[in-house]
């Protein structure tokens, strides 16, 4: 399918454009249900119902993969870990069709789990971090979306190693990774360079992993949940114009979880769907943008509990 990013570039036979009606759906993918599972659920942003979506399961169980999306024709799901080893092999989503299926150009670099995905919505994204070869790294890759291509990217490299931090982005200038399990860290990423630093406005409230990030696109990004040696419920929420952080307390989950996946519809709604509080859960909460405020969102559950370790892609949002 050829299709176009916001000011119109589209992949294919020159440049040829065709109209989305904004983002249209999210997906959970993979995860834990106390087995290592390859299941897939698909949100209807539209009325916020979840249902399993069998053709977008991936090729193989796994789970805490990078999860980054182009906003507009793929999904990407780098890396992660079977119920063997860590691994490179990385997963592409057509959003069109919502068929997921192995893409070997976007293996990583190196096999990790847990490292976190950010992407500027139009020409690349990043993998950064995680745990391999039995220690946390730096390791940043980046992808081109044109191609699907991934490679190592110095430039990029977090400045603590650490996995399953908060990774939340603006679609245009910045990302961020905050947090993380292990050590803790706070780096900011700038898309026209790719160069990464440390950003010591962005720091959290607590010392937290294990969480995920969700994104208005363009005001606020969230850091919901996570493991601070127990389940919490805390969000913390960035003002992108300042890249400051601090606690947002209306932004609070309903049940205290991590290893959740973060999804949002870029304008209205953002998702944190699933996760463990000690056993695995459904449960859903739904932040409201334009208040901030979070609430259980029961039509919003996973077809089942499991915990999905961040691994939640929107075909229309960072």
């Amino acid at each position: 399918m050829i299709g176009s990013r916001g000011g119109g570039s589209a992949r294919g036979f020159g440049w040829v454009k065709f109209t989305r009606l904004g983002p249209i759906y999210g997906y959970a993918l993979g995860g834990i249900e106390g087995v290592y599972v390859a299941t897939a659920d698909r949100i209807t942003f539209a009325t916020s119902a979840t249902a399993a979506h069998t053709v977008s399961n991936l090729p193989a169980a796994k789970f805490s993969g990078a999860s980054i999306s182009d906003k507009s024709v793929y999904g990407y799901f780098l890396g992660g870990y079977t119920n063997t080893a860590f691994t490179t092999a990385s997963d592409r989503i057509t959003f069109s069709t919502g068929v997921t299926a192995a893409s070997t150009v976007s293996n990583l670099s190196s096999a990790r789990y847990g490292p976190g995905g950010i992407s500027d919505g139009s020409v690349y994204g990043y993998a950064m971090g995680g745990y391999g070869d039995a220690t946390y790294v730096t390791t940043t890759d980046r992808i081109t979306f044109s191609t699907s291509v991934t490679a190592a990217r110095t430039v990029s490299n977090l400045l603590v190693a650490r996995q399953a931090f908060g990774a939340v982005s603006d679609g245009s200038v910045y990302g961020y990774a905050l947090g993380g399990y292990g050590p803790v860290g706070y780096d900011r990423i700038t898309f026209s360079t790719g160069a990464t630093a440390a950003s010591t406005v962005s720091t959290l409230t607590r010392d937290v992993g294990i969480t995920c990030g969700v994104s208005d696109g363009s005001v606020y990004g969230y850091v919901m949940g996570g493991y601070t040696g127990g389940a919490t419920a805390i969000t913390d929420r960035i003002t992108f114009s300042t890249s400051a952080t601090a606690a947002s307390t209306v932004s609070n989950l309903s049940l205290a979880r991590w290893a959740l996946a973060g999804v949002s519809d870029g304008s209205v709604y953002g998702y944190a769907m699933g996760g463990t509080s000690g056993p695995v859960v459904a449960t859903t909460d739904r932040i409201t943008f334009a208040t901030s405020v979070t609430a259980a969102s029961t039509v919003s559950n996973l077809s089942a509990a499991r915990r999905v370790d961040h691994n939640g892609i929107s075909d229309g949002a960072v």
